[in-house]
């Protein structure tokens, strides 16, 4: 009896049967617990309690539903009603405020445009005039190549006809004359050139473009014609308050039933996990590694580090990785792989002074570290990565 005492029981909405005592209707009320029971309760979990017959408070419980409906139609739908009113001016200034954005924003991207255009057209200028200089000393050491070829032909068949006709003294001036006569044109250095793409261009085009401030302003004001007073006139609690003398009893909210929508067995063990933006997750165990799972549990990508991986976390911003290891480092998963360090592949973000624990990264690029007991660092960090300070 003690154990069944111990065990609280809920109950659903509309449930009317005991959830200790199966198939006994809930007929009374305990005024010690403030909960529904059955006659078999009065000797086994509300023995010796005050208890009362259900139909006792149900005057008061009416009463108490004539007060919400009351308050409701007097004050909280008049209120409702005013916001809802007020949105037709919210609507036109936010439509009006964005078009606004949106054109400053069309306006500033047509002037880099612009601006590009000319840098584009200055730089092919360049190019095009190293090509035609380039073009013209390849062209004159084509034609010196040519003569210094005719010359050769010539001296040679001059060194034959000395060879089968010439005198003594003629042989000796030719073979002296040999290697001072002609001599072969020098290659030419040429003007070269080279461009190398930007592969990560985000960040730069976001800086030349300008600041953008985004804000929860919009949420702010809905969540402000969404919380409606529930008290009445007098500033007393939705609960109500009795007349003197009459016991409070305490509004208990039901319980509403879940269920599981999905659920798969994973191929390694989690102690963290983050979900993506495309519904798969990144999971870790206190180890050195990382696992990327899809919705079904499969094994999408493993990520070795050299070292124990305490926690990691997902940013709401750039979707990337963070992760903290045993060794005081703070890391940042980047196409696809974690960052440490000079090796293939890696790059430490920064290191803690002290062990981390737990990691969590805000909507605002800081990124909070736990020591696991009582103290959490924040530091702040830029969304490329550039800067890293606690």
């Amino acid at each position: 009896m003690a154990t069944l005492a111990s065990q609280k029981c809920f109950r659903t909405k509309g449930q009317t049967t005991c959830g200790h005592h199966k198939r006994r209707t809930l007929e009374f009320y305990c005024e010690k617990c403030q909960e529904l029971v059955c006659p078999k309760c009065f000797s086994s979990i509300h023995k010796g309690h005050l208890v009362c017959e259900l139909s006792e408070i149900t005057f008061q419980k009416k009463q108490d539903i004539k007060n919400f409906i009351d308050r409701i139609e007097l004050k909280d739908l008049i209120q409702i009603g005013k916001c809802t009113t007020s949105t037709d001016t919210i609507l036109e200034e936010n439509n009006s405020n964005f078009e606004k954005l949106s054109q400053e924003l069309i306006i500033q991207t047509e002037k880099l445009k612009q601006d590009l255009d000319m840098l584009t057209a200055k730089t092919l200028s360049i190019y095009h005039k190293m090509r035609e200089d380039n073009a013209k000393i390849i062209q004159k050491y084509k034609e010196d190549l040519e003569m210094y070829d005719k010359q050769l032909k010539q001296q040679i068949q001059e060194c034959k006809t000395v060879l089968q006709r010439g005198s003594h003294i003629e042989i000796y001036d030719t073979e002296c004359e040999i290697d001072t006569l002609i001599h072969l044109p020098v290659q030419p250095v040429l003007g070269t050139a080279s461009f190398t793409p930007n592969k990560h261009p985000q960040h730069h085009l976001e800086l030349t473009l300008g600041e953008v401030i985004i804000s929860s302003q919009i949420l702010t004001l809905t969540d402000q014609c969404r919380s409606l007073s529930t008290s009445d006139d007098k500033g007393q609690s939705s609960t109500g308050q009795r007349p003197e003398g009459k016991k409070a009893m305490t509004r208990n909210k039901l319980l509403s039933e879940t269920k599981v929508v999905e659920e798969w067995e994973s191929p390694c063990y989690i102690s963290s996990i983050c979900p993506t933006t495309d519904g798969q997750a990144w999971t870790s165990k206190y180890s050195n590694k990382l696992t990327l799972l899809d919705r079904k549990g499969k094994v999408i990508q493993k990520v070795t580090h050299k070292v124990e991986v305490k926690d990691i976390s997902l940013s709401p911003t750039i979707h990337r990785l963070w992760v903290c290891d045993k060794e005081n480092n703070i890391l940042e998963l980047v196409t696809g792989r974690l960052c440490l360090g000079t090796r293939a592949r890696l790059t430490r973000r920064f290191r803690t002074n002290e062990e981390p624990r737990c990691i969590c990264v805000t909507a605002s690029n800081h990124v909070i570290v736990g020591d696991g007991q009582t103290h959490f660092q924040i530091y702040h960090t830029r969304s490329d990565g550039a800067h890293y300070n606690g």
